[in-house]
């Protein structure tokens, strides 16, 4: 039976004026992603909190979500498969046979 109390992994994307591409945030929690957002703005003075726009919230879809990571493409295939969650895409590939 799936457990529905553990936390869930979610993408906070937040979306700067100015800037058509969200900065993602990958949290288990709201409190969690804007500590990440503020230390990233305090140690890049890249971005300007001021300026955010919209934060939007989605949660990784098994088999379907996908992200760059040093170059290679992952899937997510949840933290009950991988101890945070992602798997290199060639990987997947030989796993499900595709």
């Amino acid at each position: 039976m799936k457990d529905w109390s553990k936390p869930k992994v979610k993408f906070y994307k937040y979306y700067f004026i100015g800037n058509p591409k969200p900065v993602i945030m990958e949290a288990y929690s709201k409190d969690e992603a804007d500590n990440m957002l503020n230390e990233l703005a305090n140690k890049t003075d890249v971005l300007d909190l001021r300026t955010l726009e919209d934060v939007r919230i989605e949660m990784p879809v098994k088999g379907v979500s996908e992200r760059k990571r040093h170059g290679k493409n992952h899937i997510w295939v949840g933290t009950d498969v991988t101890s945070d969650g992602w798997i290199e895409e060639n990987e997947f590939k030989k796993i499900n046979n595709a």
